[in-house]
């Protein structure tokens, strides 16, 4: 008798459990004009609220309406949407499945309100809980429009170094409020010369948000169109072709922007990392590190300079996931479309001449820009260049970068007069 009545005991006590471990997870449904939302409006660990997982459904509608304005092109029917805990720091994704019928569809997954606001915590950029959520919506949407677009042959997923980068600077084009492509942005603006252009996923959306300001979304309709048939560079110069641009003109463009701080969001750039803390303790009053580094300083005194080591670097607390070189190494543009610059601080008005002496196998891009009260004016040389700085030109660069071939290796010598 006692053996029975504990056994119905422990039937009754697994029901209730049961049933408590049901009601921990509630799968709902939001259905908009586009979207088939699923979200867990329950107890358990993917749980969220009505609210969050009407910001996502506003916030992809949005970015949709946005995209199909602009002449971009979807999947038909409804975008399947999985609200969810993500691996840590992963934000969002998006993935093709099959559907009975063996045909493609998209799947969007976006993380649960507790990992976005997680994110905020220890992001670079200030942003709202409800631009990075816009933000994130619109990255992974763009996906689906590149998946949509490769598989009517009027774009190319294969070409890696566009994917990731492309979809990080549309999301700002959609949400300008958020800034999220500068936390990715970080390794490029602190080691510019730490690895070949191409090679970049994230941090290249930097380039792109260039690109986009510049040029407008078109050009990266046309982008998509070209890298059907090209890949890399040659995909740009074609799609470029029509305004006579190629790559490397748009590159050098970019990398003086970048050296004169006139990059879109330039002022949000100035001031994204502190310095590096010297004794190793952490303070939060600390001046911004500078944005890019250069590889070398000196001060034009009316005496000659031998420029040939790099002697500055990178100071910021945030370490790149590569480094460009370190101080002592011989000067060299080490990586294809990389940028290397350097800053000659004005103390004396004689007139300086600038000569550059590069590997010869490799084809250099040398500008020097000078900035006065009034801004920065720059130049475009080749070998050799005279300025004669007034008492209003506080300091110069010279931005030297490259194509692909050769070692990139180079010397600058600054020698008084004409």
């Amino acid at each position: 008798m006692g053996r029975r009545v504990r056994d119905v005991l422990v039937f009754a006590v697994l029901i209730v459990l049961g049933s408590c471990l049901f009601g921990l997870a509630a799968l709902q449904q939001r259905t908009s004009e586009h979207f088939a939302i699923f979200y867990d409006a329950g107890l358990g660990v993917d749980a969220v609220s009505t609210d969050y997982a009407r910001l996502v459904e506003e916030s992809l509608e949005f970015a949709y309406n946005f995209f199909l304005s602009e002449g971009f092109s979807f999947f038909s029917g409804l975008i399947q949407v999985d609200i969810l805990e993500t691996y840590s720091g992963e934000l969002g994704t998006e993935y093709l499945d099959t559907d009975e019928a063996g045909n493609w569809v998209p799947i969007i997954e976006i993380a649960i309100e507790s990992i976005m606001a997680d994110y905020l915590g220890y992001a670079y950029t200030e942003t709202s809980l409800e631009d990075l959520v816009a933000s994130t919506c619109a990255h992974e949407l763009f996906h689906v429009i590149q998946d949509c677009h490769s598989l009517h042959g009027i774009g190319d997923i294969s070409e890696g170094s566009f994917v990731e980068a492309h979809a990080t600077a549309i999301q700002e084009v959609v949400v300008s409020t958020a800034n999220g492509y500068l936390d990715s942005a970080l390794d490029f603006l602190l080691a510019p010369d730490s690895m070949a252009f191409f090679q970049r996923t994230y941090d290249a959306g930097v380039f792109w948000v260039y690109v986009m300001d510049r040029f407008g979304l078109r050009a990266m309709l046309d982008l998509m169109n070209s890298s059907v048939l090209y890949d890399g560079r040659y995909a740009i110069d074609h799609a470029f072709a029509p305004l006579a641009l190629s790559f490397f003109d748009i590159w050098v463009d970019f990398a003086v922007s970048l050296a004169t701080g006139d990059l879109p969001d330039s002022d949000v750039i100035a001031t994204l990392v502190p310095q590096a803390e010297g004794s190793g303790w952490w303070t939060r009053k600390r001046d911004p590190a500078p944005i890019p580094p250069v590889v070398f300083r000196e001060t034009w005194t009316g005496s000659p300079i031998g420029v040939a080591t790099v002697n500055a670097t990178n100071q910021s607390e945030y370490l790149p996931l590569y480094a460009d070189d370190a101080i002592g190494t011989e000067l060299r543009v080490a990586h294809a479309y990389g940028i290397d610059i350097l800053e000659i601080v004005i103390n004396d008005t004689s007139p300086m001449t600038i000569r550059f002496d590069g590997d010869s196998a490799t084809q250099f891009r040398t500008v020097v820009a000078s900035e006065t009260n009034a801004g920065w004016s720059s130049m475009p040389f080749e070998t050799s260049t005279v300025l004669q700085p007034d008492a209003t030109v506080s300091r110069i660069r010279i931005v030297i970068t490259r194509s692909e071939p050769g070692t990139g290796e180079y010397t600058i010598t600054i020698e008084p007069g004409a």
